[in-house]
């Protein structure tokens, strides 16, 4: 996620990376020919690790909770498994796992990269999502938001590249662009999964857990 100043303008830019030398992976393909069930959720187990000091139990907890509210409308169930320094060291190759972490550059205020999402896009699968906590509470400090809510749907957008297995973006909590006017408005369809991602995210989900099984 990519933030520029143009005089009052603000554009958030959100960025996933596909790992090296591996082909652009191809849109989500969405089978209506078998629809999902509506009626139960899928859960999803996903590790947190933070490792930033001055973000307080609850308000890691209050910005999970945006992100899981956001994948609840899609009717997945987030189980969210908090590692401290030192936990979580060996999780599976399976495991979900998104990062709390300061940039490398926390003194470059041009820097606007909120987070980021590691695709294996030969497996299209999600491998790693990463929020960069500094310039995020920078740009909530700025337009005056709370920056627990704003750190939760960048969770929610990284984690969507993961669970999605693609770093190509699309309309909703998933559209490449967040702008000034969005991230000071109060429009529900700007922070939920459009209704095709979360189709996709649930089917494989589904066909994950019948290999798993």
């Amino acid at each position: 996620m990519r933030v520029r100043w143009w005089l009052v303008f603000v554009s958030v830019f959100l960025v996933a990376h596909a790992s090296e030398g591996a082909p652009p992976e191809p849109e989500p393909i969405v089978d209506n020919t078998h629809p999902l069930d509506i009626t139960t959720r899928t859960r999803v187990a996903v590790h947190v690790y933070n490792q930033v000091g001055d973000l307080t139990k609850d308000d890691e907890r209050i910005s999970l909770d945006v992100a899981r509210e956001v994948f609840s409308t899609a009717l997945v169930d987030v189980a969210w498994t908090l590692c401290d320094p030192g936990m979580c060291l060996t999780p599976s190759a399976e495991t979900l796992k998104v990062r709390i972490a300061l940039s490398r550059d926390r003194g470059d205020a041009r820097s606007g990269v909120l987070g980021q999402a590691l695709i294996d896009s030969q497996a299209r699968a999600g491998v790693l999502a990463t929020v960069f906590i500094d310039r995020i509470e920078r740009l909530a400090r700025d337009l005056g938001i709370d920056h627990r809510i704003l750190l939760g749907r960048a969770i929610a957008h990284e984690l969507g590249h993961l669970l999605l297995g693609t770093s190509t973006h699309g309309t909703g909590l998933m559209r490449e662009v967040w702008s000034q006017k969005e991230l000071l408005g109060t429009g529900h369809d700007d922070w939920v999964l459009d209704p095709l991602d979360a189709s996709a995210i649930r089917r494989r989900l589904s066909g994950r857990g019948q290999r798993d099984g």
